[in-house]
């Protein structure tokens, strides 16, 4: 049986009297593709953002890893997101003045790794070694979100978590961008996904559904 390599215990999130995540207990296991589902206000983003340690959880227990990561400092969970997790985003967040080649070295940048050539191959492999000189406003919403992907990819991470990587994508480019999970699936990485995409989510080896903050179904 493959490794766990992340569990939570109770994770919870409250703003106020607002509880968007509420005793949330999940296991991940390695190589695993699991798909967060649930209507809007569901509680999918905050329990994203919670996992890719770009928020902290108000009550409850997140490991990763091996690491309890309520034991770590801010620059400690900086740098266990860089080593560790490639995140892909559904508004993009590219540099606007940048080439599609300088966001990915950018990224490259934030992990102390400047290597044009590294750049340059991560676009060439979700097909866009033929944009590298584009700015973000020369390219289409799936190009765009192909460089978010390539960007993700530079640092190696082990786990990917993508947050409704193709709401904003037509039909063609959605089916590119499932292509590039599937092949980084069968690569072995895990892939946690938040997505409405019901056909996106047929992919993943697991579907947990949330429903006013809690686990409705895992399976």
């Amino acid at each position: 049986m493959k490794k766990t390599v992340l569990e939570t215990k109770g994770l919870t999130k409250r703003y106020g009297s607002v509880t968007p995540l509420d005793s949330i207990d999940m296991q991940v296991r390695e190589g695993e593709w699991v798909a967060i589902m649930g209507p809007s206000g569901s509680g999918k983003t905050t329990m994203l953002n919670l996992l890719s340690l770009l928020d902290s959880p108000t009550e409850g227990e997140y490991i990763l890893d091996g690491v309890a990561t309520a034991t770590l400092a801010e620059k400690e969970r900086v740098a266990v997101r860089r080593e560790k997790i490639g995140l892909v985003f559904q508004q993009f967040h590219l540099v606007s003045y940048l080439t599609a080649l300088e966001n990915v070295m950018l990224a490259q940048y934030y992990h102390s790794m400047i290597d044009k050539d590294d750049a340059m191959e991560a676009l060439e492999r979700v097909g866009l070694g033929h944009r590298t000189d584009h700015l973000p406003s020369q390219l289409s919403g799936g190009e765009q979100q192909r460089v978010c992907i390539a960007r993700a990819l530079i640092n190696q991470p082990a786990i990917i978590m993508a947050d409704e990587p193709t709401g904003n994508l037509d039909e063609a480019n959605e089916g590119v961008v499932l292509e590039l999970f599937k092949e980084l699936h069968r690569e072995g990485r895990t892939i946690i996904m938040v997505t409405h995409n019901p056909e996106l989510a047929d992919f993943a080896d697991r579907v947990v559904r949330l429903h006013h903050g809690r686990i409705e179904k895992d399976a």
